[in-house]
């Protein structure tokens, strides 16, 4: 299975680059206009309808046309998605941000620097700034681990997608991911027992009291506290998702170690599911456990390891040993009075999780014979 980890490096964009940029954003407006008015949602019409008018436009190298096809497309299949569900204001879309993507016909990658063709036999080069993240990846596609894909650049960054293909249809055990708003706990078959302890919820509290106590100004002065929530909420984003890259690499490191594959509950349609408790509601709405599991799935399967999902129904109600109903017994215990089970809840969930993956077996894994391994992991401040 080919497997793609997307990599930014900064540069210093140059005059040329910008004027490349403004160009490419008036190739995607001019394939918008004509696939809008002509009602083409075809790549390979709306390429070989537009290509003769494109080039009597621009004399840049033909690969640019087809790509602006591509990204208006893309841009008119999500505005109609949109229009669907009534959250389009605008008759026509338009694409305003400086961006393009570029395929491998039109540059090449040295490392340290890009190779733009911009012209037939004209180039540009530009410089790559990069830090020890980027490169481990330079270092490995230099030794021909990986390939390099479709590139992406803006005004400040570019974005180099590496390839790779791993097998993903043997892992040595498996372990069964349990997120939380304050832990991240993971049970394994061979067993072993992962807890991650986040601030997650914390985090979430003290902004959320931050932004009730700007809403109280907001009658008052109205753009200072449009300008506070904006601030807060960029500064709760940033904390939130440098939480969930340090989690995910914990996780991560740990099921590189035993090579686990890895089961995660497919929580697709959570928060619609929940209407009867508005604190709760809000809670749900806050909670980042898609991006999470986003992370988690991504760089395990990079390093060539399989992520698979399943039902969450009743994991945290039903016996993992009888199938019986499970009562609370303490703080965060549970206990089956049927055949008398007692563990931690997000023991059993994870426990519960694994036994659904018919490729783990059947055997109980009572929490005695796990082998502990306790991680805490705080957000930037």
């Amino acid at each position: 299975m080919e497997v793609v980890l997307s990599v930014p490096f900064s540069y210093n964009i140059s005059d040329e680059v910008r004027r490349l940029l403004e160009d490419f954003r008036d190739m995607v407006n001019f394939c918008i206009d004509y696939a809008f008015k002509n009602q083409i949602t075809s790549y390979a019409k709306l390429r070989k309808d537009i290509y003769g008018k494109w080039k009597n436009r621009w004399d840049y190298s033909t690969h640019y046309c087809h790509s602006a096809c591509k990204i208006a497309l893309a841009i008119l299949k999500n505005w109609r998605r949109r229009m669907k569900k009534g959250g389009v204001r605008c008759e026509k879309p338009v694409a305003r941000k400086l961006f393009m993507q570029l395929d491998p016909q039109l540059y090449k990658f040295y490392g340290d620097r890009i190779r733009i063709s911009v012209k037939p036999r004209q180039f540009l080069f530009i410089d790559l700034k990069f830090g020890e993240y980027q490169r481990r990846f330079i270092e490995a596609w230099m030794r021909g681990e990986l390939k390099t894909g479709e590139i992406t650049i803006n005004e400040s960054k570019i974005v180099v997608p590496f390839k790779k293909y791993v097998d993903l249809s043997n892992p040595s055990d498996w372990i069964a991911i349990d997120v939380n708003e304050s832990n991240v706990t993971g049970v394994s078959t061979n067993p072993h027992l992962l807890r991650i302890d986040t601030n997650m919820r914390e985090i979430k509290s003290v902004y959320f009291e931050k932004r009730r106590r700007i809403q109280r100004l907001s009658k008052h002065r109205p753009l200072t506290a449009m300008r506070l929530l904006k601030k807060y909420s960029k500064r709760e984003r940033n904390r939130v998702k440098d939480l969930c890259h340090k989690v995910s690499k914990r996780i991560v490191e740990f099921v590189v170690k035993y090579n686990f594959g890895i089961i995660m509950e497919n929580l697709k349609g959570i928060r619609k599911s929940i209407h009867y408790n508005r604190i709760l509601n809000r809670r749900l709405h806050s909670w980042n456990f898609r991006m999470l599991q986003f992370y988690i799935e991504y760089k395990a399967k990079f390093n060539g390891l399989p992520v698979e999902y399943v039902n969450p129904k009743h994991t945290s109600s039903l016996c993992p040993i009888c199938g019986g109903k499970l009562a609370p017994n303490g703080h965060r215990l549970l206990r089956c009075d049927a055949c008398g089970y007692k563990a931690d809840r997000d023991i059993i969930a994870a426990v519960n999780l694994l036994r659904r993956n018919p490729r783990c077996g059947e055997s109980p894994l009572p929490p005695k014979a796990l082998n502990e391994s306790l991680i805490e992991v705080r957000g930037k401040g």
